[in-house]
């Protein structure tokens, strides 16, 4: 880091840079994380003013294949809700999380590029095949958006937590065509093992935007939600790509915004 670190070691930040993903644990405090989980299935209940086109269900629930006892066991993701959300908001300009994502990208100038909440509620909850965010954030450079993943429940094995391909983000972006040879080495070859990342209940993993990550499907009959947010730098630029998703304006969380910049 050329500045001051604000919260972690030259060894963690070292350690992110070379493996792509870094745990945080117990970042966040117990009522931290109630107001979050609270908020989650208020918004999957549809209790709040959060845009209702921005709440997916599972598949096997789309598909009138399968039902749970409450709405929000049935939703697997929310999305690009901290811009109108008071509480995701301020779990996104939380300084516990702030702070480790100004010391990997070495900068105080930072924005959320989008977030997510992902519910994989049990027994029902679907696996996320192996892929790259920066594949769908692919109209902003450079390519080393952070995501900080915040454990609501207790994420395990058995109810799918994170796995990442360690060094993973050195590979950069891959054409289809190459992810498709890359994922069938994963699990068959030394340099393509994965490394589960389970993680306690207020803690957060956070990894580079190039990172190959996947999860389980949730087999337990525990709970797995997890809020996702994607910070850039401020300097960070867009270009003009056809497959790249619509996605709200982006927000300030800390510092200066640049002209000709996102």
């Amino acid at each position: 880091m050329s500045s001051e670190s604000r919260t972690l070691t030259q060894d963690q930040v070292d350690s992110f840079w070379r493996n792509g993903w870094l745990v945080a644990e117990d970042l966040l405090s117990a009522d931290d994380v109630a107001r979050l989980g609270q908020r989650a299935d208020q918004i999957a209940r549809g209790e709040t003013d959060a845009n209702p086109e921005r709440v997916q269900a599972e598949r096997v629930v789309r598909e009138g294949e399968a039902t749970a006892a409450a709405r929000e066991l049935e939703i697997r993701k929310l999305y690009w809700l901290a811009g109108e959300d008071h509480v995701l908001q301020d779990h996104a300009r939380n300084p516990a999380i702030v702070d480790v994502i100004a010391d990997l990208l070495d900068t105080d100038d930072i924005k959320l590029y989008a977030d997510q909440l992902f519910m994989k509620p049990p027994a029902i909850g679907a696996a996320q095949p192996w892929h790259q965010d920066s594949k769908s954030f692919i109209d902003i450079y450079p390519m080393d958006l952070v995501t900080a993943w915040a454990a609501i429940d207790d994420s395990t094995l058995e109810n799918g937590c994170l796995e990442f391909v360690s060094g993973s983000h050195q590979w950069g972006l891959l054409s289809n065509d190459q992810m498709d040879e890359h994922r069938s080495l994963i699990g068959n070859a030394p340099a393509y093992m994965p490394d589960p990342a389970p993680l306690r209940s207020g803690s957060v993993s956070f990894h580079h935007s190039l990172t190959w990550h996947a999860s389980r499907a949730n087999t337990s009959t525990a709970r797995r939600r997890g809020y996702a947010v994607h910070y850039m730098r401020a300097e960070s630029r867009r270009t003009e790509v056809f497959e790249a998703p619509r996605v709200p304006p982006p927000l300030q969380i800390r510092g200066r915004s640049f002209e000709g910049c996102v």
